[in-house]
Formats: structure tokens, C-alpha cells, sequence
């Protein structure tokens, strides 16, 4: 049998940590009650990765930039804590953790077959 939950607790729960999420007057959840990281934030274009590394010398897990130098998208990595190339090549990419590989959506370039 379910048990009844008062109104005042689902008020003091609403919108609290460890609570339930409350709603804005567009009917979404605002994103100060989302998760960290949760939302991608694009940082803008930059010339080179230096110009992005001293614009933002720290990130949160999802932001993003365009450096035109290498015609490259990079991401934040809060595991690595450092901005990272979106292309990688594969053993670069085989020896990284699961959570670094989850951490960025890279392209991964294979590594050339042997040579017969």
C-alpha cells in the first residue's frame, strides 16, 4: 500500500539538493537544478589553442571551442583538466580511461595498417 506524502514535504523537497526538481514559468527545469556538466557551453573561436587556454585556463566538463589554426573543435576534460583535441589518433585513444573516453566525443583517427 502506498503511504501518503504531504504537500508541505513535497514543497520543502522542491527544488532543494537530494529533492525534486521544480519547474520555471516556461515549464522546464532550470538549469541552476541541473547536474554539472550536464550542459555543453560553447566558449566561441579562437585562434590558436594558447588564445583558448588563457581565455579559459579552467573549464567544466562539456564546454567547447573552435580553434581555426587547426580547423579543430576542443572540449574541456575535467578528468585530464586540460582542453583537448576533438581528433585523436587510436593508440592515443586505446590508452586512455573510460572515463576520459566518455568525457569528450572524440574522432578517432585509426592508425595505419601494417605494411605486408
Amino acid at each position: 500500500m502506498a503511504s501518503a506524502v504531504s504537500y508541505e514535504y513535497l514543497q520543502s523537497i522542491r527544488g532543494a539538493t537530494g529533492g525534486i526538481a521544480s519547474l520555471g514559468n516556461d515549464g522546464k527545469v532550470p538549469t541552476s537544478q541541473l547536474p554539472p556538466g550536464l550542459i555543453s557551453v560553447y566558449k566561441g573561436v579562437y585562434n590558436t589553442a594558447v588564445d583558448l587556454n588563457t581565455a579559459y585556463p579552467d573549464g567544466n566538463t562539456g564546454d567547447y571551442a573552435y580553434v581555426t589554426a587547426d580547423g579543430m573543435f576542443y572540449y574541456w576534460s575535467s578528468e585530464l583538466d586540460l582542453w583537448v583535441q576533438q581528433e585523436i589518433e587510436e593508440t592515443d585513444y586505446l590508452a586512455l580511461s573510460d572515463a576520459a573516453k566518455a568525457a569528450v566525443p572524440y574522432l578517432v583517427i585509426p592508425d595505419a595498417p601494417p605494411t605486408p
